[in-house]
């Protein structure tokens, strides 16, 4: 039996410090490639990413969802991610993300 998840939770850069050692997801920009890691910002929040394979190329801002684990060394480690549209809503999510932490906490997870 694996320990991965089915379900991982969504969080902001605030919360980065509460999941560390669970599974969990982050949307932000990706900045660079760093050799072993990549740099990705959740937030204004630098996020060392490692294990993410096939970092997409763009003259753009790439966004990212990345699923994975957030280590206790603060390296979030990928396990798989979509890239997103440049249309997304930063503000909004974090909105969602806030209630569903908060008060509708136990509509979405366990």
């Amino acid at each position: 039996m694996t320990d991965t998840p089915t379900s991982y939770q969504r969080i902001n850069a605030d919360m980065i410090q509460n999941f560390k050692g669970q599974y969990v997801t982050l949307v932000g920009k990706l900045l660079q490639s760093k050799g072993d890691y990549v740099e990705f910002s959740v937030d204004g929040t630098i996020v060392k990413v490692t294990e993410i394979e096939e970092v997409p190329e763009s003259n753009e801002d790439i966004l990212l969802e990345i699923r994975g684990k957030l280590n206790e060394d603060g390296f979030f480690e990928a396990k798989e991610f979509t890239e997103l549209d440049q249309t997304f809503d930063f503000q909004l999510y974090k909105k969602v993300i806030t209630m569903v932490q908060g008060q509708f906490r136990d509509l979405f997870y366990d």
